[in-house]
């Protein structure tokens, strides 16, 4: 008995030993294995392609907020805190409003108590006329109780010359009495509501018809342009001709 177990206590060491030899060589193939297979995986996995990504376009709102920004006022800059809107001083951000451009106060109404008068104004322009063989351009005239504004002159409330015409006979008559004012009678020229007023300073009967064409225009300058306000009147004196050029020229009181 004795004899059995010590041959077989005997053989048990070289079984053990045989075992670790087996997984021993089993560990040291794999770690070969990886060593040899390592470098070829690695360049596989360094080439592979990257996926492509597709990146939806800005939308304006993004491409705005890309712009560069531009630099504030070094005071505005130095503030601490956040200014919230525009600055009024930022040359760069603020903005000054343009007026708009002031709409002309154009005559709509004439009224001379002294003479009872009390007429729409209209709008009047040159038109050309052969006189004494020759294409001048004079003013046309309301063909009714109305005074012409001549469209070149002066508007209302600035420096300049408003002229008004009108006949004195026919055609609603509307000047057919001035020539009865005096130094210092009142006129009163109305845009819409607003109403001008004036003092009468000059009154002037010059001859018109049968004269040269000279004299015509030297009678003609009392309704160019002025560097004062002023308004003038015109039209033909005595009733019933065309004898004579009446002007009368009014100075500004108020402005209401």
């Amino acid at each position: 008995m004795s004899d059995r177990r010590g041959r077989g206590s005997a053989r048990r060491p070289g079984r053990g030993l045989l075992s670790w030899l087996l997984v021993g060589s089993g560990v040291a193939l794999l770690v070969v294995g990886a060593v040899l297979v390592y470098p070829y995986v690695r360049s596989r996995l360094v080439r592979l392609p990257a996926p492509a990504v597709t990146l939806p376009p800005p939308s304006p709102a993004a491409t705005v907020a890309f712009l560069p920004l531009i630099e504030p006022p070094a005071d505005v800059a130095s503030t601490p805190t956040a200014v919230p809107g525009p600055s009024a001083t930022d040359p760069v951000t603020a903005t000054t409003p343009i007026p708009p451009a002031p709409t002309p106060t154009l005559p709509t109404r004439i009224v001379i108590p002294e003479i009872g008068v009390d007429a729409p104004v209209v709008t009047v322009s040159l038109e050309p006329v052969e006189l004494d063989g020759q294409m001048q351009s004079v003013w046309g005239v309301p063909a009714s109780y109305a005074a012409g504004w001549h469209d070149t002159s002066a508007p209302l409330g600035v420096s300049g010359n408003t002229v008004l015409n009108g006949h004195n006979t026919t055609n609603g008559e509307v000047f057919r009495d001035l020539y009865t004012l005096a130094i210092g009678d009142v006129v009163t020229v109305y845009s819409n509501d607003a109403s001008y007023t004036y003092e009468i300073s000059e009154i002037l009967i010059l001859p018109e018809a049968g004269q040269p064409l000279e004299v015509r225009l030297e009678n003609a300058r009392y309704i160019l342009p002025t560097g004062d306000e002023r308004l003038t009147l015109v039209t033909c004196h005595p009733y019933g001709s065309l004898r004579n050029r009446l002007i009368v020229i009014a100075r500004p009181v108020q402005a209401s």
